[in-house]
């Protein structure tokens, strides 16, 4: 990501430049206003914002240079190598083996774990936004009140396909082998997290994600590798917080041809070693490299 890019690490002209800012805007409450208020704002406002930015600073300064020794041990395999690492490893998998399908069919399986209750939830609520918005009209906004409700009415329409398991569904309805899958899904042994899941079938790896659902045949698979992601959390551009997510990158190569597409599904990181260490087993011959891929990610949360 660009250095420039909003949201993006403060720097040290950055931070002596709002401090800048939070000193003047002191002095100005203290000459301009005069009174109790704009002492009390430049005495207590001022310096615990210009305490804060100093201690935001200091906060992600630290936390990249951490980063940066945690992106080390991650590449060259000493992290997940750790006697410590390998204890919660054996740990986690005994506790959480792989599942199998609920129901013994696949359409109605899939259905079922797409079916959540914050799709309801929202459902409702974009439901009760649409009504308020209908009170507008009544007191004359007639224009704001339409606009609300039918976009309200959109998206609670939309969390309710949700509900009912829509990226299923489209799914379905492509030109897919069923019986054939259904078949490979139903001895498949899984791993789930969040809203994601893969699946290694008897002759496909069955994956989803929250929008997305794929059945990738074994002979198209090129190799499987472990991608690392710190993602970083700013609010309201000051940073925040950080974390690792992990995913597992399965490499396709469609038969034939030279194009080639990466299918991501995010787990956690016991559940992506259990498939680079498991994977073998469930396709002979297969390709899994260890490599890994550390990249960094930004988010901004803005706090109400």
């Amino acid at each position: 990501m660009n250095k420039n890019s909003y949201p993006h690490v403060m720097t040290f002209k950055e931070l002596i430049i709002y401090i800048i800012v939070v000193i003047i805007i002191g002095f100005v409450l203290v000459v301009v206003r005069d009174d109790y208020s704009g002492i009390l704002g430049a005495c207590i406002v001022c310096p615990a914002m210009i305490g804060y930015l100093i201690y935001a600073y200091n906060k992600e300064k630290k936390a990249d240079k951490k980063a940066v020794q945690v992106s080390r041990s991650i590449v060259d395999g000493d992290y997940f190598n750790s006697a410590e690492w390998h204890a919660k490893y054996v740990e986690y998998i005994n506790q959480h083996p792989f599942e199998k399908p609920v129901i013994m069919n696949m359409k109605k399986d899939l259905l079922k774990r797409f079916r959540r209750r914050e799709y309801i939830f929202f459902s409702i609520i974009f439901l009760l936004f649409m009504l308020g918005c209908g009170c507008t009209i009544a007191i004359g906004k007639v224009l704001i009140g339409i606009v609300g409700m039918l976009m309200f009415a959109g998206l609670s329409v939309y969390e309710f396909l949700m509900f009912t398991g829509m990226p299923v569904r489209r799914w379905l309805k492509k030109d897919i082998d069923y019986k054939a899958l259904e078949n490979s899904y139903l001895e498949s042994r899984m791993l789930t997290y969040k809203k994601n899941g893969i699946a290694f079938g008897t002759t496909h790896i069955h994956a989803f994600t929250e929008k997305k659902i794929y059945a990738i045949d074994y002979r198209i698979v090129d190799e499987i590798t472990r991608k690392v992601v710190r993602l970083k959390t700013y609010e309201d551009g000051i940073y925040s917080s950080d974390e690792y997510k992990h995913y597992v990158v399965i490499h396709v190569v469609m038969a034939g041809t030279s194009d080639a597409c990466d299918v991501e599904i995010e787990l956690n990181e016991y559940q992506v070693q259990m498939v680079l260490d498991n994977y073998p087993t469930f396709r002979i011959g297969s390709n899994v490299n260890d490599s890994t891929v550390v990249t960094e990610a930004k988010e901004e949360v803005t706090v109400v």
